[in-house]
């Protein structure tokens, strides 16, 4: 037996479909003024969970691509510091060639000499280049000075342990920054390496024997050009890093792009489709409002009282 439908009855039923599209019209308003489809967690729980997952994608992509940054201002300063030490040691070339010559006097040659001394501190200067407060040269080690002043400072302070500086390009992917001063510059202590065959140039030009001056020509001229084929390994080298950070770059930058696209799809609202809701819930309004007002008329009990 069907139950009795009253007018309370119906007033009740048309009172919370009116209720229910309010409500619709509402959530759609919303999502258009803040212009995200996903407000709160159980409005798309699904949605909401590929949302942090993107996010967290994102946010990786943009701190690895500032390591980028970071190291290609490390790497951009050694090659500022290896570009003037191959300076130097052209300057120091034409100066031994020079001195090598039998026509110069001791007084001549003790100026060389003293030319050579400030191009081994100026090699040195170079050495200590800093980045952001910190020595490239230096290894691990990046708050000491990799040289110091004068005859005394030849000799390498900084970390000889052979620990790489690296920094994080990607998951678990990094790559070293750092460049082996000892390897292009010299640790001390006579190893043939920069520092010491422009201390042994000047010292041969102030000493003034004939073994000294066949020294200039030969022996000390080979140091130099394989000194230099030192620095333009070590030049190469960081290059190479330089180019894989580009291309490294780049890729995430792509992947930013991608992933921020897909958040977008995710997180934001279709505007074009939000306005064609909200004009569909409000003719369903205005409609339930009409159905309303024409089915529930006054009863002779309205009258009555």
């Amino acid at each position: 037996m069907l139950g009795r439908v009253t007018n309370g009855t119906m007033s009740r039923e048309l009172l919370t479909d009116i209720t229910s599209i309010t409500s619709r019209i509402a959530k759609i308003q919303g999502s258009i003024s803040s212009g995200k489809q996903i407000e709160t967690p159980s409005d798309d729980p699904l949605g909401t969970q590929r949302s942090l997952s993107l996010r967290s994608v994102i946010e990786g992509s943009q701190q690895h691509q500032r390591n980028i940054d970071e190291a290609t201002g490390w790497l951009q300063t050694t090659d500022d510091a290896l570009s003037d030490a191959s300076a130097i040691i052209n300057r120091a070339r034409e100066l031994t060639v020079q001195g090598a010559s039998d026509s110069l006097g001791p007084e001549q040659r003790s100026a060389i000499a003293l030319e050579l001394d400030q191009l081994a501190e100026a090699l040195k200067e170079s050495a200590n280049a800093t980045y952001q407060g910190t020595y490239v040269f230096s290894g691990v080690a990046t708050t000491t000075r990799p040289y110091g002043a004068g005859l005394a400072g030849d000799g390498f302070q900084g970390d000889t342990s052979g620990t790489p500086v690296a920094r994080t390009i990607g998951p678990g992917v990094s790559v070293p920054v750092n460049t082996n001063a000892g390897a292009v510059f010299g640790s001390g202590s006579g190893d043939g390496k920069l520092i010491a065959t422009l201390r042994n140039i000047a010292t041969h030009l102030r000493s003034g024997t004939t073994v000294d001056q066949n020294a200039l020509r030969t022996t000390d001229l080979a140091d130099l050009s394989t000194n230099l084929d030192t620095l333009s390994q070590a030049r190469a080298t960081v290059g190479a890093v330089q180019s894989r950070l580009d291309t490294a770059k780049s890729r995430l930058g792509d992947v930013e792009l991608t992933t921020t696209k897909l958040l977008s799809e995710t997180e934001d609202t279709d505007l074009a489709k939000a306005i064609l809701d909200l004009t569909t819930q409000q003719n369903v309004y205005q409609a339930a409002l009409r159905s309303g007002a024409s089915i529930i008329q006054p009863s002779l009990l309205d009258f009555l009282r």
